[in-house]
């Protein structure tokens, strides 16, 4: 690529990592290298979910759509708002690293992320990069990365709302304004979400009867909002802010004791990129991310609360031979609980170093980063990435790296009782990951094969949990799209075999098999589409003596335009009314039809 032409594509990244949007975002990729990159350069296994698609997605929530997505799968204690994992390539759903707007959200006591209480309507789009990513992101990126880019203003005052309604008396609202005006460009959304939901304990089950089957409700408002000022030439300073604060109501054997979560997620950053040279871009954050939960039922009240503060300095740096990337960042968590434990705070100070070029067709990657923990020392990963453009539709692209995810405080520090505790004695997971893919694309179809193997050491497992695993991660995703006439279709395969290397067991609620198929179509005024899922049959437990069969899940939606502004929108989820689980004992939506109507100012 010509240095002219990097030097665009970098000024797009900065926009894209500190802002959430840019020119085409639709081709632009930030997450694999943590620059701008057109899809067809980036080496990673990436796919983008657009503000359209999502959309599209009528009440589904975060964690549904992204478990449509190829190489993913998902499990759910429950309904709407329930607590729920994804897992990447087979990975722990605590390998998962997310973030919005570039702030790590994951809880510092579980080392998940609350997926379940992030707003559709707050997302502009959301990149999943598939397989380990700790050389660029550190640790509980060793299974992939979810980043969530949040809506930002630009252009012409717009003003979008949107209201609906549907079964399980759900009514959500959401209304948005961005624009700019001058040098200084704004966004403000707010939302609502309520529904008396499901019972999130499974009819198919047998519970005791203080199990009480009655629905579990989830109850949400949430807001959003940006302010972005463009100083002298392309330097920008940047203030965003997102927070949503759930109720989730379940089943914890209380009898008819109203058994629930309160959850809060929230981020605030500010941004500041200027450029320290023709070819130095400069990117500086400094965030806080909060991640907090308190439990109340008939026997105990409990609160989980998860504070991280965020110092990042970017650099990207135009080479007369591709593009290099120098990083700092520091990061303090603290943890608040209404369990004592023995440690509550550690700090991670991490520096990173990147390259990457365009050499005709060849294409190179490199990382490496250095993370030191306060609490268990030292770590240092990296990876090598290389792809050959074989002909004009055909690309192989090849990459080989390490990773590793550092203890969460549960593992690590909580309390000694009858059932045991944490122990500080504890060593980061490690892994060495390998992947080759295929990728072809022409003429408006695109098909892409990708092999993975992950081997992952020093596994944490058990209760009291010690370093006592090892498990294989081998697989393969086969992703077709195509778009013809008026026509849209894209289709996935995963194949995967993810195992404990000592038990030789199967590790829980993975599918060895998963396909996925939608298939959409524009009649005049009408987009008309279908979604189908079907998942193979897993195991919910770590001996493989608890199975759960596979299912099949059918969705279709419409969307109807009213005029240019207004739209009609209807949604029907599991059609066939099929009963299933993804969690062994907890309840899933049965067939279910969402009806909304959007308004956006053009």
């Amino acid at each position: 690529m010509h240095r002219s032409h990097l030097h665009g594509a970098l000024a797009v990244a900065i926009w894209s990592a500190s802002q959430g949007h840019a020119a085409d975002l639709s081709t632009i990729i930030v997450t694999a290298t943590r620059q701008a990159q057109h899809a067809p350069d980036v080496l990673g296994d990436v796919n983008i979910l657009t503000r359209e698609y999502l959309d599209k997605a009528g009440q589904s929530t975060l964690s549904e759509v992204l478990a449509r997505q190829p190489g993913l799968q998902m499990s759910a204690n429950g309904g709407p708002g329930a607590q729920t994992g994804i897992f990447i390539r087979g990975a722990e759903a605590r390998h998962t690293l997310v973030l919005v707007d570039g702030l790590r959200i994951n809880s510092a006591t579980t080392g998940q992320s609350a997926l379940e209480n992030i707003p559709l309507a707050d997302i502009e789009r959301v990149e999943i990069l598939r397989g380990p990513a700790s050389s660029l992101y550190g640790a509980d990126a060793l299974g992939g990365v979810i980043q969530i880019f949040t809506r930002r203003g630009e252009g012409a005052p717009r003003f979008d709302a949107f209201a609906a309604i549907g079964s399980f008396n759900t009514q959500q609202t959401e209304a948005g304004l961005r624009g700019s005006l001058n040098t200084l460009s704004y966004s403000l959304r707010i939302g609502t979400y309520d529904t008396d939901g499901i019972s999130s304990a499974s009819s198919a089950v047998k519970l005791p009867l203080s199990y009480n089957r009655d629905r579990d409700g989830f109850s949400q408002r949430h807001f959003s909002g940006s302010l972005n000022y463009r100083l002298e030439g392309h330097d920008e300073i940047g203030l965003s802010l997102q927070q949503a604060d759930g109720v989730t109501q379940y089943d914890a054997g209380s009898g008819n004791f109203n058994d629930r979560i309160d959850k809060t997620t929230a981020s605030y950053q500010l941004s500041l990129r200027n450029h320290l040279g023709k070819d130095w871009t400069s990117l500086m954050r400094l965030g806080r991310s909060l991640d907090e939960g308190n439990t109340i039922n008939a026997t105990n009240t409990s609160r989980f609360r998860t504070v991280q503060k965020h110092f990042h300095w970017q650099n990207d740096v135009v080479l007369p031979l591709g593009i290099a990337l120098l990083a700092y960042e520091h990061n303090e968590q603290k943890v608040s609980s209404t369990t004592i434990y023995l440690v509550n705070e550690r700090n991670i100070d991490s520096y990173l170093l990147g390259w990457s070029a365009n050499l005709g067709s060849h294409r190179l990657q490199l990382n490496s980063r250095h993370d030191r923990n306060s609490q268990f020392g030292r770590q240092t990963t990296g990876q090598i990435g290389y792809g050959y453009q074989l002909s004009t539709a055909w690309r192989i692209r090849t990459a080989v790296g390490t990773a590793f995810n550092a203890p969460t405080f549960n593992q690590l520090y909580w309390p000694q009782d009858r059932f045991g505790g944490g122990n500080p004695r504890l060593q980061p997971e490690k892994a060495r990951n390998a992947e080759v893919g295929l990728d072809w694309e022409q003429e408006g179809q695109k098909l892409g094969l990708t092999l993975f193997r992950n081997r992952v050491q020093n596994l944490i497992s058990g209760w009291p949990p010690a370093n006592v695993n090892r498990a294989k991660l081998d697989g393969a995703t086969l992703a077709y799209a195509v778009s013809f006439n008026s026509w849209q279709l894209n289709a996935s395969l995963d194949l995967l075999e993810a195992r404990d290397e000592v038990t030789h067991k199967r590790l829980p609620r993975r599918a060895e098999q998963q396909l996925q198929l939608s298939l959409g179509r524009d009649v005049g005024l009408w987009h008309l589409g279908a979604e189908w899922s079907d998942v193979g049959r897993r195991y919910d437990d770590t001996v493989n003596r608890r199975p759960m069969a596979g299912y099949s899940v059918l969705n279709a939606y419409a969307r109807y335009r009213l005029d240019p502004e207004l739209s009609l929108e209807l949604r029907a989820n599991n059609i066939t009314d099929h009963k299933y689980e993804t969690a062994y004992g907890y309840g899933t939506p049965g067939a279910n039809l969402f009806v909304g109507l959007r308004y956006a100012m053009r």
